[in-house]
């Protein structure tokens, strides 16, 4: 009988749950390679008790910031949030907030800026995220007119990839196909990967969610497909398989 196919999940463990879970249902063996470990920034995140009290909108970034700051922002039921994609929209509402506005038409920060929320309201928006992201959403929210406080609520510290996590199904060719969801993961796959693995790494099918992510994935001269979200990528690897 052919062992079970696995993927390689390219995530910290604490953003890695639900992916884990949409693995086991559909079939596959998770195989999660953390390149890096998120470390809650306590200071910031006892602010948050009282800060998010003060706002209209709370803007949370990832499943991450959400598994990291929940329990200490106000579950009032004025206050909206809006997640930047559905899987993020999802963790939240598994920590009971009932107000949750997310884009159908992408996981990114353009996405997010393409709500109609933006020009309908103005006022008082929260930022949950990690030390150093992306402020375009801060810059071009300014312009429109919103007040913005920034919470960076964890620090990104990288570690190096436990390849014995994959070594054998690799090898015995279960291994099928690994998850991106950063340029960060890219970089720490191909720059820490082992000489062993090297030729196992050319033939497996990366799944994306971004186009950014697509792209920096194109120097290394491997399958890439872009993807919704990892359940639509393994329906398309049943889809295609002859396990």
């Amino acid at each position: 009988m052919n062992a079970r196919p696995c993927l390689a999940l390219m995530r910290p463990r604490l953003a890695a749950a639900a992916d884990i879970d949409c693995c086991v249902r559909a079939g596959w063996v998770p195989l999660v390679l953390e390149y890096q470990q998120l470390q809650p920034q306590p200071a910031v995140l006892q602010q948050l008790v009282w800060k998010s009290r003060v706002q209209n909108v709370v803007l949370w970034v990832s499943p991450s910031a959400v598994h990291i700051a929940a329990k200490y922002v106000s579950q009032s039921e004025n206050l909206l949030h809006v997640a930047v994609g559905a899987s993020t929209a999802s963790t939240l509402a598994s920590y009971g907030f009932k107000q949750i506005l997310y884009p159908i038409d992408g996981h990114d920060s353009e996405a997010v800026l393409r709500l109609p929320l933006w020009q309908q309201l103005k006022g008082r928006l929260l930022l949950i995220r990690g030390v150093g992201g992306r402020d375009l959403i801060i810059n071009q929210l300014h312009q429109q007119g919103w007040q913005i406080e920034i919470a960076e609520v964890y620090q990104r510290q990288p570690q190096p990839v436990n390849w014995s996590v994959l070594t054998q199904r690799a090898h015995e060719g279960s291994l099928k196909a690994v998850y991106m969801t950063t340029t960060a993961a890219v970089q720490a796959w191909f720059t820490q990967l082992p000489p062993d693995l090297y030729a196992v790494s050319k033939s497996l099918l990366y799944l994306v969610h971004h186009p950014r992510i697509a792209t920096a994935l194109t120097e290394y001269g491997v399958l890439t497909v872009q993807v919704s979200d990892l359940y639509r990528g393994l329906e398309l690897l049943d889809s295609h398989s002859t396990f």
